[in-house]
């Protein structure tokens, strides 16, 4: 006969078999474990063990596993972080705008309110068009929000989004959000030094996140290292040039293009300009995955707290956004 433990969660408790997987345990229970892809990517069933043995699932936090993939040997206590519930909202473009030749903004406004934490990302189905998930984030001109919320998209060639963003898909243009999900977000309270990491479009969660822990406490230290492959994909200025303004905040940008216009851009990726980390930082990273687990071997490391979501990627220019971003690259 097979053997079964029981699984603490807070108030609730269920059984399941030696060596299977906690999240297909808790599902058939019926107990509440937030749950995204199942596949030990997303972060969002990252479980603390409080007792007992469980194998496989390993996060770069110590005694936090990923639910979905980690098989239970013996009774356990566990315990999760509370994240609003995920929900369906319909929605619509509101705003559509170039930021650079290959990286466009949308500004969505839902039908209802939509809760979601800085940081986390959601699924989005456009009219007519297959599902991909993006970071909800702040504007970058630190416009108040107004319950609205922006994309940052790439453009990718033959993507079935990206590809139809200002043809096809236009300001009106009605879409479904469905999430919150994800682990990467904010946690609030706290005055440790953040460091944020992005890459690319991983900018989005990154700047959601800085933008509200600098609302929430305007003196806290934070390192914010940006990179883009291309110096024409650099479209972060206008946020840059917000947080730099503040003595406690320090900015490095990088990219992977040789050049000598912009003496405040670095050569290289952001995880090789990451300067040496301690226990008392709490590390942030979105963007590429060999950039995401790069920042996080740093991490774990130096035994700083680590979250990550790794991010994939699948109207004109008014010009001001990039007169911003030159003035910010070259006087930064």
């Amino acid at each position: 006969m097979a053997k079964h433990h029981t699984v603490s969660l807070g108030e609730e408790t269920f059984t399941l078999q030696s060596g299977q997987i906690l999240l297909d345990g808790a599902i058939a229970a019926g107990v509440g474990i937030p749950h995204d892809c199942r596949s030990g990517r997303c972060g969002s069933c990252m479980t603390e063990i409080k007792a007992g043995i469980t194998l496989g699932g390993e996060t770069r936090q110590l005694g936090t596993v990923y639910a979905c993939q980690t098989r239970v040997f013996s009774d356990l206590k566990i315990a999760i972080e509370a994240v609003p519930a995920v929900e369906y909202v319909r929605a619509s473009i509101s705003a559509l705008r170039d930021l650079t030749s290959d990286v466009v903004e949308l500004e969505i406004t839902p039908s209802a309110p939509f809760s979601y934490l800085p940081g986390q990302y959601c699924r989005f189905t456009f009219n007519g068009f297959p599902t991909r998930c993006f970071s909800p984030t702040a504007a970058l001109d630190g416009s108040p929000s107004d319950g609205k919320f922006h994309l940052q998209i790439k453009r990718v060639r033959q993507g079935r989004i990206s590809t139809n963003l200002g043809e096809k898909i236009k300001v009106g243009h009605s879409l479904t959000i469905e999430g919150p999900f994800g682990h990467g977000f904010l946690r609030p309270g706290l005055d440790k030094r953040l460091v944020l990491v992005a890459g690319g479009t991983g900018f989005a969660p990154i700047w959601s996140v800085a933008e509200a822990a600098l609302r929430e406490n305007p003196h806290r230290s934070m390192l914010i290292v940006v990179g883009v492959r291309k110096l024409g994909s650099f479209y972060m200025g206008a946020a840059l040039d917000i947080a730099s303004k503040l003595p406690n905040v320090e900015i490095i940008a990088t990219a992977e293009e040789h050049q000598t216009t912009f003496h405040a851009v670095q050569f290289g990726t952001p995880a090789e300009h990451v300067p040496s980390l301690s226990g008392a930082d709490v590390v942030y990273a979105a963007g590429a995955p060999v950039m995401v687990d790069a920042v996080g071997v740093m991490a774990e490391a130096a035994g700083a707290k680590f979250y990550c979501d790794p991010f994939e990627s699948t109207a004109s220019e008014t010009g001001d956004w990039i007169t911003r971003a030159m003035t910010w690259l070259r006087t930064g």
